[in-house]
């Protein structure tokens, strides 16, 4: 039977995994947590952070690169001498594999990896351009800071509302500044990182002392050059658990100071090319080029905005009457309320594509009327009960199906109207059924 197997390394949960997964029928993800625990750990995360920590393990390079651009100087001025754009290289080795220390969706929620994505499992790209050599090399090593506090604590950037009661209590901190939300994936703990400055913050110690009281709030300082603008703030640790604050700091005590560089040491390369790292060479991985602007009509559609690491947006070639634009417009405003967050979010986001789609077709003819058609005034017409709402929504698909002619960006507008009279008419259902005898 397996409940008598007590692994005592990675691998040995991994097998053990194995037959708890064939065995019992259960998904191999549950099963290594399960494995995890009958050798003694929480779950396969606390297993890795106590078995790699005992282990003289090998060291994963990770590379993280940003493309940069020097602006055009004034009308008449040269261009200064050397190179007017480029990309920067910092190679980073941490003692575990990137994906271990911060989960792909999360990469780009952490401090100091804000607009990196995770290109592959050695890779973080930062997506659009920075302006000058120096600020994309400054963004860099800020962002290796981040990967050594997280692979140091274990901690990961927080990408839900899972704490939000938390978060919002603390936007009243005083001083607080250069904030960032973190979560212990073992005990589930919240960490708030704040960075303010030091001299603006000095003066308000005592303060912040009884209001942190006051909430029932733990807070430390570890000698410690934080991410934001290293050695300018002071770092400091809150969260409610005061163990996980003092494991916090005694991780952070191993964690090397990493200064700027006299001599940049990492590679700088042409502007735009697509770095390809080494395990996506040995892999045999062919990777896709950073995204860009869109140029042409396509199916009906037409491209629009888009940059140098940002993907143009699509609208309808064939623009919609502004007489029908105006009655989608009021009926969109009616539609404010009453949907799932989730249903809510992609009303938001069409709201938001039509105002521009409008702009784009009407500013030249009909001026400032325009920029009224999709968020102006009230329009009179609230959709304040499931059955009202459902009309507002047939109606404004009518409209969009018959001002604009068939294509991909149209097709989206309509599954977004679709699902959210889906979650209206199942309401409206259940409203009858539990109505009758």
């Amino acid at each position: 039977m397996t409940t008598s197997i007590r692994p005592s390394t990675l691998d040995g949960i991994k097998q053990l995994a194995k037959k708890i997964s064939r065995e019992r029928d259960i998904r191999h993800t549950v099963a290594l947590d399960e494995a995890s625990r009958q050798a003694g750990f929480e779950n396969l995360v606390h297993a890795k952070r106590q078995l790699q920590g005992a282990q003289a393990a090998p060291k994963f390079p990770v590379f993280l690169s940003v493309h940069w651009f020097s602006p055009r100087p004034p009308k008449g001025e040269p261009r200064p001498p050397g190179p007017w754009a480029g990309r920067e290289i910092l190679c980073v080795e941490l003692a575990r594999q990137l994906p271990e220390i911060v989960a792909k969706h999360r990469a780009g929620y952490g401090r100091g990896l804000h607009g990196f994505r995770m290109e592959y499992e050695d890779h973080l790209e930062h997506r659009t351009n920075v302006e000058g050599q120096s600020n994309a090399r400054k963004l860099l090593l800020n962002a290796a800071r981040s990967l050594r506090f997280m692979e140091a604590t274990g901690l990961q950037p927080v990408s839900t509302a899972k704490y939000k009661s938390i978060t919002e209590t603390l936007t009243k901190l005083p001083g607080k500044d250069h904030s960032s939300d973190w979560f212990d994936p073992v005990t589930l703990g919240y960490v708030c990182l704040d960075e303010p400055y030091a001299a603006a913050v000095k003066p308000r110690s005592a303060e912040r002392e009884n209001w942190l009281a006051r909430h029932s709030l733990k807070v430390i300082t570890p000698p410690w050059e934080g991410i934001y603008y290293a050695g300018e703030c002071v770092p400091h640790f809150i969260s409610n658990d005061s163990q996980l604050l003092e494991r916090i700091a005694d991780d952070l005590a191993k964690v090397q100071v990493l200064g700027e560089p006299e001599i940049w040491p990492h590679d700088t390369g042409m502007y735009n090319d697509d770095f390809v790292s080494p395990k996506r060479q040995s892999d045999g991985k062919k990777r896709r080029g950073r995204p860009g602007p869109s140029y042409g009509d396509h199916n009906g559609a037409t491209p629009y905005g888009g940059a140098p690491g940002i993907p143009s947006r699509w609208r309808p070639t064939k623009a919609m009457a502004f007489e029908l634009h105006q009655q989608l417009g009021a009926l969109i405003k009616g539609l404010s309320r009453g949907f799932s967050w989730r249903v809510s979010k992609k009303l938001s986001l069409i709201r938001s594509a039509l105002d521009d789609w409008s702009l784009m077709e009407h500013k030249a003819q009909h001026g400032e009327s325009a920029y009224d058609l999709y968020y102006g005034s009230s329009s009179g017409l609230v959709g304040d009960t499931d059955a009202k709402r459902s009309q507002l929504l047939t109606a404004a698909r009518a409209i969009i199906e018959r001002g604009y002619e068939d294509c991909k960006p149209r097709r989206e507008l309509l599954a977004v109207i679709d699902t959210a009279n889906n979650e209206v008419e199942r309401r409206l259902a259940k409203d009858v059924l539990s109505g009758l005898p």
